[in-house]
C-alpha cells in the first residue's frame, strides 16, 4: 500500500510538473517592407523667353491702307488718337470719334509696326485739333477709311511714301508758293541713311536732304526760297531718293498770310 500510495505521489508531481511548463513564444512574422514612392518630379516654370507670345504677329505692311495725299478720310473706330508724332509712346493731342473727317497730309510712314499719316482736322472735329498723326491699322479691317473726296481748296498738292530707293513723280507745283515737307524713319531697322534729290523734266537731279536716321524719326522742310533758287517753283518736279528708311515727302501749297484786317 505505501509503494502503491508513493506512486501516486510521483505520478501526481509529474502533472503538476507539467502544468507548470514555461510557453515558448512562437516568433510573429516581420512584416515584408512597402517601398515608398519617390515623389515626382514637379516641372519648372518656363522662363519668360519660353513662354508664347500673347501679342500676335503685326500684320504685313502690305495691309497698311494707302490714302492719296489732299484726300479725306474718316475714322473707322471710336477712341482713335491723334498724337504730336508718329509712334505710340509719343504726346496725345486728342481722342477722336468713330466718323470724324480728316484731311491727309502725309504718309504712311512705320513706326512701332503701324502704318501713320499725318492728318488735319477736316470737319472741326470736337475737340478740335490742328494737325497730328494717326495710326491707319491694316485692312480689311483698318482705322481709317476713304470718304472718296478731294476738296479744291486742300493746302497738299501731292506726295509720296515708301520703304525703297527709286524715282517718283512727277508733280506739278504751279500755282502758288510751294513747300515740301519730308519724314523719315527707321522702321524695322536700327539705323537707316535718307537722300532726296529734286529735278524737272529736262532738268539735272538738285540735291535736297541727306540724313542718317536713328532710333528718333528725322523730319524737316524745305522753303519756298528753295525751289525758287534752283528753277523748280512752277515746273513739274521729280523726286529721286536712296534710301533705306520708311519715309514720306508733302508738297504743301503756303497758305496766305491774314490781312491785318
Amino acid at each position: 500500500m505505501r509503494r502503491a500510495a508513493t506512486i501516486v505521489s510521483f505520478v501526481a508531481l509529474v502533472t503538476a510538473g507539467c502544468g507548470f511548463m514555461p510557453r515558448i513564444a512562437t516568433p510573429s512574422p516581420e512584416p515584408s517592407p512597402t517601398a515608398t514612392p519617390a515623389p515626382s518630379a514637379t516641372p519648372a516654370p518656363a522662363s519668360p523667353s519660353e513662354e508664347p507670345s500673347e501679342d500676335p504677329e503685326p500684320p504685313d505692311a502690305d495691309a497698311i491702307p494707302r490714302f492719296a495725299i489732299g484726300s479725306v478720310v474718316v475714322t473707322n473706330a471710336p477712341g482713335l488718337r491723334v498724337r504730336s508724332r508718329p509712334g505710340t509712346e509719343q504726346r496725345v493731342v486728342t481722342t477722336l470719334g468713330l466718323g470724324a473727317e480728316l484731311l491727309v497730309g502725309m504718309g504712311p510712314i512705320v513706326v512701332d509696326d503701324l502704318g501713320w499719316y499725318m492728318v488735319r482736322d477736316a470737319d472741326d472735329a470736337d475737340p478740335a485739333f490742328e494737325e497730328g498723326w494717326v495710326a491707319a491699322g491694316f485692312e480689311p479691317d483698318p482705322f481709317l477709311v476713304s470718304d472718296d473726296t478731294a476738296p479744291r481748296d486742300s493746302p497738299f498738292v501731292g506726295g509720296f511714301a515708301d520703304t525703297v530707293s527709286g524715282e517718283f513723280g512727277p508733280t506739278d507745283l504751279a500755282g502758288g508758293r510751294v513747300t515740301l515737307r519730308w519724314i523719315a524713319t527707321t522702321g524695322v531697322t536700327d539705323i537707316c541713311n535718307f537722300a532726296l534729290d529734286l529735278s524737272t523734266e529736262s532738268g539735272d537731279p538738285v540735291r535736297a536732304v541727306r540724313t542718317p536716321v536713328g532710333s528718333f524719326p528725322a523730319s524737316g522742310e524745305l522753303p519756298y526760297g528753295y525751289f525758287r533758287t534752283n528753277g523748280l517753283n512752277g515746273e513739274r518736279v521729280f523726286l529721286h531718293v536712296q534710301s533705306n528708311c520708311s519715309w514720306a515727302v508733302s508738297f504743301v501749297r503756303e497758305e496766305p498770310a491774314p490781312s491785318p484786317s
